[in-house]
């Protein structure tokens, strides 16, 4: 597959919104693009073709899509831009209604043609398909090509790798299932050799990602010899990685074999990020969420004494329909005794679909947001707390570059921060420098990052 198939000057600017798993799914498209010979631009205005993966698990995200799109579509009316696209969730959840409502949209594609975007890109330049909309598989690649991951390229030296697609827990606020489908598990070799591809690449991090990874397994073997810690053990193995992490672990799923396979691992990180969305009996129930506050607390308690260093990140959601005072106090004292080192927050969004849409809301805009707020200056008073026992600590961290607000600064992570959700360590600018793993002493807290130094001994000192 050469440059042949297209021509020299097929120029792509993609621009990725949404989450990690959209991200997996946008350096999938750009492999695929490169298989078909296209190169990439930054900017728009010297792109050819504008592809845009988009979000739209909640209305926010749709309209932040279609904002976006508006601007881009200046590109195409200017003629500067030959042909422009919309992949992604957008696609998958509003279906050929998007062809009528986008007109200056030349190609659609759901997340199911990833593997094939690069091809169907190709034809429609060549003048060869007049069709415009693809959400189903389509021109695959050929069944004896190497896996599309094998073309993926490691942008830092961490990598979100998605070890399964689709989700079939069918919480009552959430359009995931209808976007992305039912559970559907990779294999665990496959995963396997995608952490080694990346690992060779210079990846030392490796995040696992899904819409519930503690569900890995659960749709191909009856047995535990497919189950996440399994997977886990498996990956450890891979050489070059140090750091393997878990990120969306449903509560309900969370078994003690994974929880004793990360108290027990030197790879795998103490961190857990556990989104438990609320405490309130009737509001979880309501959500279709099946555990309480008293299973919380156990899974909680039984994390922290099989790994008393553990990292936990949370996400919860206020506004529900029916969520009382009564609610938001029971949250805040969770909040309160429990202490997460980590914490996101969103409003309840009805997203038409859903089971929780016809609820009717009980909770205004502005109380959502000042419930939000009231959440969020409880927990900058935790991590600040929490932060401050790091200091005069000596840590091992992960160095990803320049920091982007300080040139003269470096940004780097210890194993108790996730990539771009949580804060990091700020250290000054080394020479030689360059993204990797170094020893720093903690020397400043602040409310969500810490400031450091580098210990003589570091590589990169």
């Amino acid at each position: 597959m050469g440059n042949q198939r297209t021509e020299p000057s097929a120029n792509v600017c993609l621009i990725s919104l949404g989450c990690p798993k959209n991200q997996v799914d946008s350096e999938m498209l750009s492999a695929s693009l490169l298989e078909e010979g296209f190169s990439f631009v930054s900017d728009p205005a010297q792109a050819d073709v504008i592809l845009l993966t988009t979000c739209s698990f909640i209305q926010e995200a749709v309209q932040e899509s279609l904002d976006i799109l508006e601007e881009l579509s200046g590109y195409r009316r200017e003629g500067s831009c030959r042909c422009l696209i919309v992949a992604g969730c957008l696609v998958q959840r509003y279906g050929k209604d998007l062809c009528r409502r986008l007109p200056d949209v030349d190609l659609f594609l759901g997340t199911e043609v990833i593997e094939g975007a690069g091809r169907i890109l190709a034809r429609h330049l060549r003048g060869q398909s007049k069709q415009s909309f693809f959400r189903s598989s389509a021109l695959l690649r050929p069944s004896d090509a190497p896996p599309l991951y094998e073309g993926r390229q490691a942008l830092a030296p961490w990598a979100y790798v998605k070890i399964a697609e689709g989700c079939s827990n069918a919480c009552s606020y959430c359009t995931l299932p209808q976007i992305r489908g039912p559970l559907r598990s990779r294999p665990p070799d496959e995963v396997v050799r995608e952490a080694a591809h990346l690992a060779r690449q210079g990846v030392e991090e490796i995040n696992l990602i899904a819409q519930d990874v503690t569900a890995y397994g659960k749709d191909r073997a009856p047995d535990r010899s497919g189950s996440l810690a399994a997977l886990l053990a498996e990956l450890e193995q891979v050489q070059g990685v140090q750091w393997i992490r878990l990120l969306y672990c449903h509560p309900a799923h969370l078994d003690e074999d994974t929880i004793a396979r990360i108290g027990q691992s030197e790879k795998i990180c103490p961190y857990v990020d556990l989104p438990i969305q609320h405490v309130s009996r009737s509001i979880l129930k309501a959500m279709a969420r099946p555990y309480d506050e008293q299973r919380l607390r156990g899974l909680i308690e039984g994390m922290r004494s099989l790994c008393p260093d553990i990292a936990l990140r949370t996400t919860l959601m206020v506004g529900f329909p029916g969520e009382t005072e009564r609610d938001m106090e029971q949250l805040l004292s969770f909040v309160q005794e429990i202490r997460f080192d980590h914490l996101g927050v969103f409003c309840y969004s009805p997203e038409e679909g859903t089971a929780a849409f016809s609820r009717e809301e009980s909770v205004s805009d502005s109380e959502k947001w000042d419930r939000c707020d009231r959440v969020m200056a409880l927990q900058a008073e935790i991590s600040e707390s929490i932060l401050q026992g790091f200091l005069g600590t000596s840590q091992e961290v992960l160095i990803e570059g320049p920091h982007e607000e300080d040139a003269l600064r470096l940004k780097a992570r210890t194993r108790y921060q996730a990539p771009e959700v949580d804060g990091c360590v700020i250290l000054p600018r080394a020479t030689p420098r360059g993204p990797g793993m170094a020893r720093a002493r903690i020397v400043r807290a602040r409310t969500y990052d810490l400031e450091a130094e580098f210990l003589p001994d570091s590589p990169l000192a």
